[in-house]
């Protein structure tokens, strides 16, 4: 009786709130274009200022449009001139995390429980396809890999499928109705990324001196019954214990192994490191990070078959399929964008093409950062125009 009660209480909150949420929002949004315009096949020898705004998450491109969230509004905005062409807004709260899974934008919002109310928005028109909400930590990292979103907190990682029905629940559980479902309990989750049909996890639990590399079916039989297809605790991944708040995180993987950041630790320099599953270094590149670590805050870049990730000083490029770090670029303020068969990366004055065959520098492009000091530089590509952002601050630059 009491799993029953359980599941009726959970539906209704469910329905109460995509009634009341869909009451408090205002929703904006715009025909679809007959056309879509062509995108960037290299950096460009000159570079013009072309619109400016102001966001608070990470910049999407998705679908020909720039989608920026602050506040509570998400919207899209036009590449060429920045001008908004739709948005979805919320009173209420304010967005707590901004990705993009098999081509939609999924907003997510705040509550008393947590960053779990999710809407999902057509990037071109900003109508709303799909929205749920849900338990899940109040600091989350997302990703997608266009078939499975993931929701990865400290206690906790769901994964959603693109209609957003959750297919895994891992660590923490929402109600604990069948204690001993969970592979364990009182771990802290430092990442989790997809890996083909699989969801790679490294974990920190209390008795272990290592971190744990935990791979779990991505679509189970029951989502509150996660499979572990293997979990090892791997001393190739350092300690189990933060150094300055600083902790390994992993930067890409596959059914085959991982890369993940390990900080500096025991004398030993910060590194980028590839394991096998059983845990076993495979290869080994030396980084250097600012004081405190590579800032946790800067998102890795997955495009095109590369994973870009920025220590803080420097851009370390990763073949995906091969788990092999192919470049490490320094002197970087980002992870950078891959623009056709070029990786730019922005510099303190300038952005910089590298040749992802060759590995060789092709071209840098001086720009302009009005009121620019310090901190790291997203980057992103729509269409022919690059977008940068610091801090709150969001710049287009388009060919000159």
């Amino acid at each position: 009786m009491s799993a029953v009660i359980v599941i009726v209480v959970i539906v209704a909150g469910f329905v109460a709130w995509n009634a009341g949420s869909a009451g408090k929002a205002v929703s904006e949004t715009a025909p679809a274009p007959s056309t879509v315009p062509g995108s960037l096949i290299e950096l460009p020898a000159a570079l013009h200022e072309a619109w400016t705004t102001e966001a608070d998450r990470p910049v999407l491109a998705l679908g020909g449009t720039v989608v920026t969230a602050r506040g509570g509004e998400v919207a899209g905005h036009d590449p060429a001139t920045g001008k908004r062409t739709w948005r979805y807004a919320r009173g209420d709260t304010q967005v707590c995390g901004l990705t993009a899974n098999a081509g939609l934008v999924l907003a997510f919002y705040r509550d008393v429980r947590g960053c779990g109310e999710v809407m999902a928005l057509d990037p071109v028109t900003g109508q709303r396809r799909a929205s749920r909400s849900g338990r899940e930590d109040h600091e989350v990292t997302l990703t997608g890999d266009g078939n499975y979103a993931i929701v990865q907190g400290p206690t906790r990682v769901d994964v959603f499928r693109s209609d957003l029905v959750r297919t895994v629940e891992y660590g923490k559980p929402d109600v604990p109705v069948n204690p001993g479902v969970q592979p364990r309990s009182g771990c802290t989750i430092g990442s989790a990324l997809p890996s083909g049909a699989s969801i790679t996890v490294l974990e920190t639990c209390p008795t272990e001196p290592y971190p744990r590399l935990t791979v779990i079916g991505a679509s189970p039989k029951e989502a509150s019954e996660p499979q572990e297809t293997s979990s090892v605790v791997a001393s190739a991944l350092g300690s189990s214990e933060p150094v300055d708040g600083d902790r390994p995180r992993l930067v890409t993987a596959t059914a085959a192994g991982a890369v993940a950041y390990l900080p500096a630790q025991d004398g030993r320099s910060a590194r980028v490191v590839t394991v096998d599953l059983q845990g076993r270094e495979l290869r080994s590149v030396d980084v250097t990070t600012p004081a405190g670590g590579a800032p946790r805050d800067v998102p890795v870049v997955t495009e095109a078959g590369i994973a870009s990730f920025f220590t803080g000083t420097s851009t370390v490029v990763v073949d995906a399929p091969s788990l092999v770090a192919e470049m490490v670029i320094p002197g970087t303020l980002g992870p950078g964008a891959v623009v056709g068969g070029q990786i730019v990366v922005p510099g303190p004055t300038s952005l910089t093409a590298y040749d992802l065959n060759s590995r060789t520098l092709v071209r840098s492009t001086p720009v302009a950062r009005p009121g620019y000091s310090t901190g790291p530089v997203l980057l992103t590509l729509a269409s022919d125009a690059l977008v940068s952002q610091w801090g709150e601050t969001v710049q287009a630059y388009r060919p000159a």
